[in-house]
C-alpha cells in the first residue's frame, strides 16, 4: 500500500492539488485507496470513485485510454472511437478526458453531445464505422461507482485475444506521466452527428416482428415507464409515442440524477425499485410497469394480475421473448438461439421443440455477441442472459433495454389480439413445456479471508467433500477445452432441478443459481424453496451471519 501511495506522491503526471489531497489522508483512507490497482480487465474498468490506485478518477481513466491509444495505433490504421455517456456523477467529465487523450494520440474521436444508452453506443461504432467505443457507466451500481467499457468494431465489448493486447498495453504504463490532452477545438475531435441517434431509433423498430398488431393495439395497452435515473427517458418516449401506447412515466425516477435519488440502488431486478412505480401503474390503471437500469441496456417489469402487480424475473423474460420470438418468425433449419451457461433451460426445450440449435455460452452479453459474430452465416434469433440482458436479431451487439421493451409492448398487443392476458401466456408456456422456476442468490463473505471461504468451498464441491443426497450428475467447467471454461459446477438432479455454483473472480462471493421444473406451480415453489433451504444450511455454517440486502446476501463472521 505503502509503495503505490508513495508512487502517486512523487508522480509527475499528479497535479499538486491532488497531491495535497494525498498528503491529507489518513491511514485508513490510504489503506482504501491503495490497498491495490484497479485492473483494466476483459471489457474495461470499474470501481468506486475516488482519488487512489484502486479506484475510478481521472488519472486511472486516463491510463486506460492510453494503453487503448497504443494498442489502436499499433494494430490499426486510421483509428477512429466513438464515445458515450451515462448520468452518473463526473461520466461527461471522464469520456471528454478520453477522447482529448486519444486525439492527442492521433486517434479520431466522435463524443456524445448528451447522456447517452450503452445500445446506442454499441450500434454508433459500427453506424460511424469506427475501430472502436468506449462507454462510461457503472450499469445498475450505486451512485458511488463508475466504469469504462470497451467496445470492438463490430459493437461487441471486446473479447480474447484483443482485450489481452489491451491490458498488456495499459499493464506496460508505469506511470502517469503519459496522459497528454488534445486541446478541444482539435482537429480530431468531432460531436456524434444526430443522424446516429434517429438511426439507433429506428434501428430498435426492427425488432418487432408484426408492426400491424402494434398499429391496432397500443393505444389499447396502458404502460407505466421509469428509466431509474438514467439515460433510458429520451429514447422509451420516442418510440412510445411513435405507436401512442398509453403510458405515465415515474416522473421522480425519469429526472437524471448521478445520486440516484429514488433508487439507491439502480437494478430492475430489486423489487423495491418498482415501489413509486406501482403508484403511477394504479393511478394509469396500467397493464404493465417497465424499468430501465441507468444505461439503459437492461430491461425488467411488472405485470398486473387481478389489480396487484407481480414481478417477472430475467428467466421467464427470456423464455417469454423466445417463445414469441419461435412462434411467430419464419424458422429455417439455419436458426440459432443463445443463452448463458447459468439462464433458464427453459429455452433450450423450446428450441429443441422446434427443430434449432440453442447454444450456450458463459456469462456475459459479450460472449453472446461474440458468438454469434462466429455464426455470421446462420440465422440469429435471439440471445440472453438471466440478469435482463437480451439481445435481438438487429445491429446493436449488446443488450439493449429498448428493444427489450418494444417486444414485451408486441407480446401485450398479441395478447390483447387473442383475448388473453399476460398472465394467460405465461401459463400456456408452462401448460406446454412444464413449470420451470429458477432464482439467483449471491453471498457475499466480508473480511480478508472471504476468497479463501469461497475457495475451501468450491474444492469441497468439487471433490464431493459436500454432498446432495439427491441422486445427480455434476459438470465441473473447469474440465471444458472450450469457451465454456470457467471456475463453476453445475449440479443435475433426477427430477431436473438443478444447481450452478459460479464465485465472482473479482469479488468475495459466489453466485448459486437454482432451478426447478415441475407439473404445476405449487410443485415448483415448494421444490424451489427446497432447493435453497439445502444451499443455505450448506453456506451459511455456524459461526456466520445472514444479512439480506437486496438480490444479495451478506455473510460476515460473528
Amino acid at each position: 500500500m505503502n509503495d503505490r501511495y508513495n508512487k502517486w506522491l512523487n508522480d509527475n503526471g499528479i497535479s499538486e492539488s491532488d497531491k495535497e489531497i494525498l498528503k491529507n489522508m489518513t491511514e485508513k483512507e490510504k489503506e482504501e485507496s491503495f490497498s491495490s490497482d484497479l485492473e483494466f480487465g476483459t471489457a474495461g474498468i470499474r470501481g468506486l470513485m475516488g482519488l487512489g490506485s484502486n479506484k475510478m478518477n481521472k488519472y486511472t481513466v486516463g491510463k486506460a485510454t492510453v494503453g487503448l491509444a497504443n494498442y489502436l495505433n499499433k494494430h490499426h490504421d486510421n483509428p477512429s472511437v466513438v464515445i458515450a455517456y451515462d448520468t452518473r456523477n463526473n461520466s461527461s467529465d471522464y469520456a471528454l478526458d478520453a477522447a482529448l487523450i486519444l486525439n492527442y494520440y492521433g486517434i479520431k474521436t466522435y463524443l456524445f453531445k448528451e447522456y447517452t444508452s450503452t445500445p446506442e453506443l454499441s450500434f454508433a461504432v459500427k453506424y460511424l464505422n469506427c475501430t472502436s467505443g468506449i462507454v462510461i457507466t457503472s450499469s445498475h451500481n450505486p451512485k458511488e461507482y463508475n466504469g469504462y467499457k470497451v467496445y470492438n468494431n463490430k459493437g461487441g465489448q471486446i473479447v480474447p485475444p484483443e482485450d489481452d493486447l489491451i491490458i498488456k498495453e495499459v499493464n506496460s504504463l508505469d506511470n502517469f506521466e503519459s496522459l497528454k490532452y488534445a486541446p478541444k477545438n482539435n482537429e480530431l475531435f468531432y460531436i456524434t452527428p444526430d443522424e446516429v441517434h434517429e438511426s439507433f431509433v429506428k434501428e430498435n423498430e426492427r425488432a418487432i416482428i408484426n408492426k400491424e398488431l402494434l398499429d391496432k393495439y397500443a393505444k389499447d395497452i396502458k404502460v407505466t415507464y421509469s428509466s431509474l435515473h438514467g439515460v433510458g427517458i429520451k429514447t422509451a418516449k420516442e418510440l412510445l409515442d411513435k405507436y401512442k401506447f398509453n403510458y405515465n412515466i415515474v416522473k421522480e425516477q425519469c429526472i437524471y440524477d448521478g445520486n440516484f435519488t429514488t433508487a439507491p440502488e439502480p437494478n430492475p431486478e430489486y423489487e423495491k425499485n418498482y415501489e413509486l412505480g406501482i403508484k403511477y401503474a394504479k393511478e394509469n390503471d396500467s397493464d404493465i410497469i417497465i424499468l430501465t437500469d441507468p444505461d439503459a441496456d437492461r430491461v425488467g417489469a411488472m405485470y398486473k394480475v387481478n389489480n396487484e402487480y407481480k414481478q417477472i424475473n430475467g428467466n421467464l423474460i427470456g423464455a417469454l421473448f423466445a417463445n414469441y420470438i419461435l412462434e411467430n418468425k419464419n424458422i429455417t433449419n439455419n436458426s440459432y438461439m443463445i443463452k448463458s451457461i447459468v439462464s433458464t433451460p427453459l429455452v433450450s426445450k423450446m428450441c429443441e421443440e422446434k427443430g434449432i440449435k440453442c447454444y450456450e455460452v458463459l456469462t456475459g452479453c459479450k460472449n453472446i455477441a461474440n458468438k454469434r459474430n462466429e455464426l455470421i452465416d446462420k440465422d440469429y434469433l435471439f440471445g440472453f442472459e438471466e440478469s435482463l440482458g437480451y439481445m435481438f436479431n438487429i445491429n446493436v451487439n449488446d443488450k439493449n433495454g429498448f428493444s427489450s421493451m418494444l417486444s414485451f409492448l408486441e407480446i401485450l398487443c398479441y395478447c390483447k389480439s387473442k383475448d388473453i392476458t399476460l398472465n394467460d401466456y405465461i401459463e400456456n408456456i408452462f401448460k406446454k413445456y412444464g413449470y420451470y422456476k429458477e432464482e439467483t442468490l449471491s453471498f457475499v463473505y466480508s473480511g480478508l479471508d472471504g476468497k479463501d471461504i469461497i475457495n475451501n468451498y468450491m474444492n469441497s464441491f468439487r471433490n464431493d467433500t459436500i454432498k446432495f443426497s439427491k441422486k445427480h450428475t455434476k459438470k465441473d467447467y473447469l474440465n471444458e477445452e472450450n469457451e465454456l471454461h470457467t471456475n463453476a459446477l453445475k449440479y443435475v438432479f433426477e427430477d431436473n432441478s438443478w444447481i450452478m455454483l459460479r464465485p465472482s473472480g473479482t469479488e468475495p462471493k459466489i453466485k448459486v443459481y437454482l432451478g426447478v421444473k415441475c407439473d404445476s406451480e405449487v410443485s415448483s415453489i415448494n421444490e424451489l424453496n427446497e432447493l435453497k433451504s439445502q444451499i443455505k444450511k450448506i453456506v451459511i455454517c455456524p459461526g456466520i451471519t445472514e444479512i439480506k440486502h437486496g438480490a444479495f446476501i451478506y455473510l460476515s463472521s460473528v
